[in-house]
């Protein structure tokens, strides 16, 4: 392993360290023979220190906003998904030279893009593409530093996430137990008369969207 890869695996191993609990353990290292085939579409190197530092995690716990470490033959599998989405008519954005390095089961990927090192927060339905770091290196820098003053925490479904989003999270679901337990406390009557006005106004917006339709 070269200096590089050891430091990026060090960087990970000491973050990994910072987890209060079930941490994501990492499989050994993508060997020469694994990267072969797609050295030449991943020319620059960026990619391949990533999975020969790492080729992803054994253990099913998040690592990063719900996101678990990808193995090379999971990252080669979205890659041709993308490559045959890019070959329809409506074409893709999701670039040839990024590769998936997590995913988090939902369809949102964190990928390296080859030509720069850029790390990239890619969703499958939505091109806008979030930049969180220049390299991987400041990727993992960045997350250890929040860790340190408090703007990142370990948390059990996320794994490492911003605390604006973690506190975000527990407003909204603060904020839907309480609806229930005002539904719950409502009279029958109350109960009844708010499912009425809301069936009345759903059937007015019906009506105009008729109308506004008709009038084309």
């Amino acid at each position: 392993m070269s200096e590089p890869q050891t430091k990026l695996a060090t960087q990970l191993e000491r973050l990994l360290e910072r987890f209060t609990e079930e941490r994501p353990v990492l499989r050994p290292p993508a060997g020469e023979a694994a990267w072969e085939p797609l050295a030449e579409r991943f020319p620059n190197g960026h990619c391949r220190r990533w999975f020969e530092a790492c080729d992803g995690q054994d253990t099913a716990y998040s690592f990063y906003d719900a996101h678990e470490l990808m193995k090379l033959s999971e990252a080669v599998d979205c890659m041709r998904i993308a490559d045959d989405i890019r070959a329809e008519p409506d074409g893709y954005w999701v670039e040839p030279q990024w590769l998936a390095i997590a995913a988090d089961n939902s369809g949102q990927h964190i990928m390296i893009d080859d030509r720069d090192g850029r790390v990239l927060a890619v969703a499958h339905d939505d091109d806008h593409v979030p930049v969180l770091a220049e390299s991987v290196e400041a990727w993992l820098q960045g997350l250890m530093d929040g860790l340190d003053d408090g703007s990142i925490q370990w948390d059990r479904t996320f794994g490492l996430i911003e605390t604006k989003v973690l506190e975000d999270v527990a407003a909204y679901k603060q904020a839907q137990a309480e609806r229930k337990q005002l539904q719950a406390q409502m009279a029958p009557k109350e109960r009844l008369g708010l499912v009425l006005t809301l069936a009345v106004a759903m059937g007015l917006m019906g009506l105009l969207v008729w109308w506004l339709e008709s009038r084309r």
